[in-house]
């Protein structure tokens, strides 16, 4: 069982959360290459953010990319955070224009929840309820 990070708060980090929804994924035959991460976080040096900025990286881009056409959706677009996390304007409308692009978008706060969204995402045959959608 791996270690998780905690933050001073005594919840779990955004990344523990992520860390531990993955590797639930990897155990996941039939999804296990279809989801996937950007890597947009991070401190970068000025000249390489700029570099970045120029090859396409976006501010607010989700944690995790369902590619996978289900329920109507092109893919689905989900943002992790902890219970306490923020969301950030550039994330908010990140999910936005995704939304109306025919993405589903979510924003998850536990293992729990992220796992319980893949799952009905990915696996449920009745499919996701718009009021899940954020």
């Amino acid at each position: 069982m791996p270690r998780f990070k905690y933050l001073k708060s005594g919840e779990l980090s955004e990344e523990a959360i992520h860390k531990a929804i993955m590797d639930w994924v990897r155990l996941k035959p039939t999804i296990k290459k279809l989801v996937m991460h950007f890597p947009n976080e991070g401190k970068r040096t000025p000249s390489f953010g700029r570099l970045m900025k120029e090859m396409g990286m976006r501010a607010g881009v989700s944690d995790l990319f369902i590619s996978m056409a289900r329920h109507g959706y092109h893919g689905a677009w989900i943002e992790l955070k902890t219970k306490q996390g923020v969301v950030s304007p550039a994330q908010v409308e990140f999910l936005e224009d995704m939304r109306q692009q025919g993405y589903y978008t979510v924003i998850c706060r536990s293992i729990e929840d992220g796992i319980k969204v893949i799952e009905r995402y990915c696996f449920d045959q009745n499919g996701i309820s718009e009021s899940s959608n954020s």
